[in-house]
């Protein structure tokens, strides 16, 4: 089974050398997480920038010295349990195809799953893919940015929210982040000293050296006000296909089980339910 059926060969480009706040500005006008680095003029893959990477490094303006360079490619000849092991490498969605080190489309694991599913025809209950560890939930009224920092100090891509009486309301993502930010531009003033005489060797009067600064800055607002809508649930007790098909049919990453009562028993991720083919290939 080869990859050329499901390869997206339209997709967005990003050119380097750039800067973070036309990466931001393109995450957000696309509704993204993340973008694929090509060297400008050029279909030569550079990296990957991804949102987290960004706010974990907030006084750095290089998307150069940001981004994600070892990530694996995959040739467009490669067969579909390549790709499997690929993804698995790194908790990838995207995987760049190349074709004489040219970047030719992606392959993305909503597209992967439906193929795989077909293929190997696994019958378990979504219970047994839930990964427990990787969980976490924040309260309704916990301000924006403090959720930001929990995503980033957890590495977590993504928190449930619950409300007074503890149960699920919503989800909250990184897209949901790059919506509420904002991006504000402002003049730094550096002191750069030198000589009297003017001289390199002598250290004794100062210059200010203006530095234009671009920061992304997230509201301490309640994360109420930046839910996800529309968010997809689905119980627990049903077969791992149907969560496939609902993956493949929305657009998300994650999906919401919950029990009785409303009650959130867990999130159940793209990459969880990869997992379960891995000791197929």
């Amino acid at each position: 089974m080869t990859l050329e059926n499901i390869i997206k060969r339209d997709f967005l480009k990003f050119s380097i050398p750039s800067d973070r706040a036309i990466a931001i500005e393109t995450m957000k006008k696309n509704d993204i997480p993340e973008l694929i680095a090509l060297k400008e003029g050029t279909d030569t893959f550079l990296g990957i920038i991804n949102i987290n990477d960004i706010l974990s490094k907030p006084e750095e303006e290089q998307l150069a010295l940001i981004m994600r360079r070892e990530v694996p490619l995959i040739n467009i000849k490669d067969n579909i349990e390549k790709a499997i092991s690929l993804f698995l490498s790194g908790d990838y969605y995207y995987l760049p195809v190349v074709e004489n080190s040219d970047v030719v489309g992606i392959i993305s694991l909503k597209e992967i799953l439906p193929l795989v599913n077909k293929k190997y025809k696994i019958k378990k209950l979504i219970s047994e893919f839930i990964d427990n560890n990787y969980f976490m939930s924040v309260w309704e009224n916990t301000p924006t940015y403090i959720a930001s920092k929990i995503m980033l100090n957890f590495k977590v891509s993504f928190l449930g929210v619950l409300n007074n009486e503890g149960k699920f309301v919503g989800l909250l993502d990184t897209t949901d982040m790059i919506r509420a930010g904002e991006i504000i531009s402002g003049i730094t003033e550096s002191d750069a000293t030198k000589g009297e005489s003017g001289d390199d060797w002598d250290w004794n009067w100062k210059a200010s050296v203006l530095i234009g600064t671009s920061n992304f800055y997230l509201p301490n607002k309640p994360v109420s006000n930046y839910l996800k809508k529309g968010y997809s649930t689905i119980n627990q007790n049903l077969p791992i296909s149907q969560a496939i098909e609902l993956f493949h049919k929305e657009e998300t990453r994650y999906i919401a089980v919950i029990g009785d009562n409303n009650v959130l028993i867990g999130i159940l991720r793209d990459i969880d339910i990869l997992k379960a083919f891995k000791d197929l290939i």
